[in-house]
């Protein structure tokens, strides 16, 4: 996605159906924050991005037994 500023936004969703063994936020871990870092810099390469600036967010969809789902948005939630 791009942000309104031209920033490049790599988004990471996480869908639980509740967090009773954890928040969904620890379902990006480490592996995975290396995972999306090499991937976004096959991305950069492949479509000749350079020097523009990029970040990554996370999603979190909590769909709860009742009500709505309770979506959460972590901008720049990590820097690699």
């Amino acid at each position: 996605m791009v942000d309104s500023d031209g920033t490049l936004v790599f988004v990471e969703v996480k869908t639980r159906a509740n967090e009773d063994f954890s928040p969904s936020e620890s379902a990006v871990t480490e592996a995975k924050k290396t995972r999306m870092l090499r991937a976004t810099r096959y991305f950069l390469a492949a479509n000749e991005i350079e020097d523009r600036p990029y970040r990554f967010d996370v999603v979190t969809i909590v769909l709860g037994e009742k009500g709505p789902a309770r979506i959460s948005h972590y901008e720049n939630a990590f820097v690699p």
